[in-house]
């Protein structure tokens, strides 16, 4: 579970990806070993990352795939790497099953409460790949840290998996009710901070995150990457998009279907939906 930015950036020119390698003068690659993977603005030294954008001059891991264009090598600093690809994330997720597919694997849940667990075996729950902070309460035949939908196609238009990697992180007096999931981020976690309310049969996807005393009811959909404000209400069966920010203290009615960002203590309904006030 560890490689050189050399390897990978041999790995990645095997598979017809690296357009760049940009390096500072003097760095061998074969040098800089990275034995964890992170989100770009997350990174360690020793971690390898993706990102949409170029953004190399922020970037502080041990190697960073992102698109063109280029970034000078005076940009970087010693021992930062970055390899310029035709399609990052597919690159990004290439490497992850070469070197790191370990990580995909499951590993048991942190209660700050290990009475928890006996209460998640009696629900017939399952929880894994998280960490769970103190009064939260798991309903019946939830499922927690499962991996989530995350697909790349290649060349010839094949789906290919990102692999999951990430955790999920319950805050403090959260409450997730009866057959909801909650899925583990790809990178990152997925986060619900104190106090959040996740309804029955929610689905929440990879990397969202929930912000404090935000109330989710029955049967909502939030698609990966999106963001909930503090104090946000997201009625039954909406659908927020990939994405997408709901901002503080929002509403999101009945059904909608939310695929633009919403600010702070708007209010939104609808199938495409739009502002209500």
């Amino acid at each position: 579970m560890s490689a050189t930015a050399a390897e990978v950036a041999r790995f990645l020119a095997e598979i017809d990806q690296l357009q760049l390698l940009v390096t500072v003068a003097g760095d061998d690659p074969q040098g800089i070993a990275l034995t964890g993977v992170s989100r770009d603005v997350t990174a360690g030294s020793s971690d390898i990352a993706w990102s949409r954008t170029a953004q190399a001059a922020a970037f502080r891991g041990g190697l960073l795939i992102c698109p063109a264009p280029a970034p000078a090598p005076e940009l970087l600093a010693a021992g930062h790497v970055v390899a310029v690809c035709a399609a990052p994330r597919l690159a990004m997720a290439e490497v992850l099953g070469r070197f790191f597919a370990e990580l995909t694997g499951d590993r048991e849940p942190l209660y700050a409460e290990p009475e928890l667990a006996e209460a998640v075996a009696a629900n017939l729950s399952w929880v894994r790949n998280a960490t769970v902070g103190p009064r939260v309460k798991i309903g019946q035949h939830v499922v927690i840290g499962c991996g989530g939908m995350g697909y790349e196609r290649d060349a010839d238009r094949h789906l290919v998996a990102f692999p999951q990697v990430g955790g999920v992180l319950l805050e403090a007096d959260v409450d997730v009710g009866a057959c909801a999931t909650i899925q583990r981020g790809a990178l990152g976690d997925t986060v619900l901070r104190r106090g959040a309310k996740i309804g029955p049969h929610v689905n929440v996807g990879h990397n969202v995150e929930i912000g404090e005393d935000v109330l989710v009811t029955g049967h909502v959909q939030l698609g990966g990457g999106c963001r909930i404000g503090r104090g946000a209400v997201v009625w039954q069966s909406a659908t927020i998009a990939n994405g997408v920010t709901v901002g503080e203290g929002a509403v999101i009615g009945m059904a909608a279907a939310v695929r633009k960002d919403v600010a702070p203590g708007e209010v939104w309904a609808g199938n495409p939906a739009c502002r209500l006030r």
